[in-house]
């Protein structure tokens, strides 16, 4: 199986008339594709490559014209899936972000430094800013053990794809995680069921950012209603600032999940929540703004990419009824008080996310009961700046 881990480079090269120029490319691409009415990839670049080289030939390489189809394409399967489910208006998509995305003919990676070739025989040298961290990919790529993909450029930023091939471990545990908005909990199991931990992380701290600058967004709104380009320019910042906050505790998050999992060697077990927000979007205004700031699915990601890196294997079960059945039984709950289930047939009292990582693991490995059911995590704990997990009390 082939892994792919994305690496951002910093850079002060002057790159805007290419990055400008890439994106007339692919505007261009996707209004040919709609005009011809083309979905492939292979029959845009045919229909287009001659006028695409008389507009743009030979001041760029005709490689771009390859690279402009692919991602015109792209973009046009995601708008058309969009438009088909009605979360559009627009009769056509246009690319506004500035980027470039090169295939692997049109640069060469010089580990502190990457060349762009522009048009034959002619290219950019773009310096990299390099930290310890960048370097390690850097000595495994020239240690052979590391390959690398398509790169994106944009304005300050290169992102470098490092692939790599690696063999999923033989598992001796699984860990199964339930995302919630305020916490995730999670359980590791042996193969038999025998419960190892039972652990919740509180993850309070991303509702708060995401509450804290949607204040700051309303505050700022009523303040400059009649200064639209001022107005633009600040909920540019602050988005931007919510944004890198969320990602960077999503990353200590993920990393510590993923540091257990490594620890007991254990196949990770998730949720499979896709559109689970066209259920939530039929809620009242304030339960849909809340629930729509939920980062389960970047979270998730952030998992498996770091999990699949380190060679653990994940998989994602279907969530239904996960939080509702007692995985002793198979019985319905009934509320107990706060987070509190009970079984009437069992007489246990399971806390309600407890519930969703044992019925996670019934669903993963089709195990009929658990040898020793606990009914709370064994502990709370907390996330601390450095991505360490950190106890913030015990269960009594």
């Amino acid at each position: 199986m082939e892994v792919i881990k994305a690496v951002e480079f910093k850079h002060c090269a002057d790159v805007v008339e290419l990055i400008n120029d890439f994106k007339q490319m692919v505007n261009f691409c996707i209004d040919k594709a709609i005009e011809l009415r083309i979905t492939s990839y292979a029959k845009l670049r045919k229909a287009i490559y001659n006028e695409w080289k008389e507009k743009w030939y030979p001041k760029y390489h005709t490689h771009y014209c390859h690279s402009a189809c692919r991602v015109a394409t792209s973009i046009l399967k995601n708008f058309r899936k969009r438009k088909r489910k009605g979360l559009t208006r627009k009769d056509k998509p246009e690319v506004k972000k500035d980027f470039i995305k090169l295939e692997e003919m049109l640069f060469k990676f010089e580990e502190d430094r990457i060349k762009i070739i522009t048009a034959p025989r002619k290219f950019i040298s773009i310096n990299l800013v390099v930290s310890d961290y960048q370097r390690k990919f850097i000595e495994e790529w020239k240690n052979e053990r590391l390959k690398v993909g398509e790169v994106i450029v944009k304005k300050d930023s290169i992102i470098i794809p490092f692939k790599k091939v690696i063999n999923p471990k033989n598992f001796r545990n699984i860990m199964t995680i339930d995302v919630n908005e305020k916490n995730i909990t999670y359980s590791i199991f042996d193969k038999d069921g025998n419960i190892v931990k039972t652990i919740r992380l509180d993850v309070y701290m991303l509702k708060r950012i995401h509450e804290n600058f949607s204040k700051k967004r309303e505050k700022i709104q009523k303040k400059l209603a009649n200064k639209p380009m001022k107005l633009k320019t600040l909920m540019k910042k602050y988005s931007g600032r919510e944004k890198r906050k969320v990602e960077d505790y999503l990353h200590k998050i993920s990393k510590f999940l993923v540091s257990e999992a490594l620890k007991h060697n254990a196949k990770i077990v998730m949720e499979d929540l896709t559109n689970i927000r066209n259920a939530v979007n039929k809620k009242s205004k304030n339960l849909r703004r809340r629930l729509n700031r939920w980062n389960f699915s970047k979270l998730q990601f952030f998992i498996e990419y770091k999990a699949k890196w380190g060679s653990l294997d994940v998989e994602y079960v279907n969530p239904s009824r996960t939080s509702k059945l007692c995985p002793i039984c198979g019985c319905k709950l009934d509320p107990n008080g706060q987070r509190l289930l009970k079984c009437n047939n069992c007489n246990l009292v399971f806390d309600r996310d407890v519930v969703a990582t044992f019925n996670l693991f019934k669903k993963s490995q089709n195990v009929g009961s658990f040898r020793s059911p606990r009914t709370l995590p064994d502990e709370v704990w907390l996330i601390k700046p450095d991505g360490t997990g950190e106890p913030l009390r015990e269960i009594t």
